[in-house]
């Protein structure tokens, strides 16, 4: 009797599961050539390459996130940030800082694509040590003919580990 009531609480649970597809709507192409724009940005932070991020975006593109002191919900145009950039972080000397990648999380539907992108930026300080920070940015793009080109950045800080360590 006990196996016969375990066996139909079983059934009944895998009844009631049901398995979600999120695979990407778009094509191999779309998702190779999105990457290589999301690698493009990136490479271009960390160089300092402000012609070359700016490049990427459309020309209304916005831009939201921690590498601008207040901007968090308060999107700026691209061209102003690259100016606040260009203050702050400097121009193409090289780097006091690098900025890399940590992981990509992309979805596609049609002429429109969304990323979730942590990037760490890692700064030397004194006596040898360096600071790193982690921050999330959610990047939109669009595509119109065969080009694709970002739309908009919206990015927060997140606490060291956080990302890695829940709690």
């Amino acid at each position: 009797m006990r196996r016969l009531l375990l066996g139909a609480a079983c059934l009944g649970a895998a009844a009631g599961c049901r398995i979600e597809d999120r695979t990407p709507a778009g094509t191999r192409r779309d998702e190779v050539a999105v990457q290589n724009v999301l690698a493009r940005y990136t490479r271009g932070l960390d160089r300092r390459d402000w012609d070359q991020v700016r490049s990427l975006f459309w020309r209304n593109g916005t831009y939201s996130g921690p590498l601008i002191s207040r901007s968090s919900g308060n999107p700026v145009s691209i061209d102003s940030a690259l100016r606040v950039f260009t203050s702050t972080l400097g121009g193409h000397q090289p780097s006091t800082f690098q900025v890399r990648s940590l992981r990509t999380d992309l979805r596609q539907e049609g002429d429109v694509a969304a990323a979730w992108i942590t990037l760490r930026r890692s700064t030397p300080v004194a006596g040898d040590g360096v600071v790193e920070r982690d921050w999330v940015e959610h990047v939109v793009l669009r595509r119109i003919g065969s080009s694709w080109r970002i739309l908009s950045v919206a990015g927060s800080s997140a606490p060291r580990g956080s990302l890695r360590d829940p709690g």
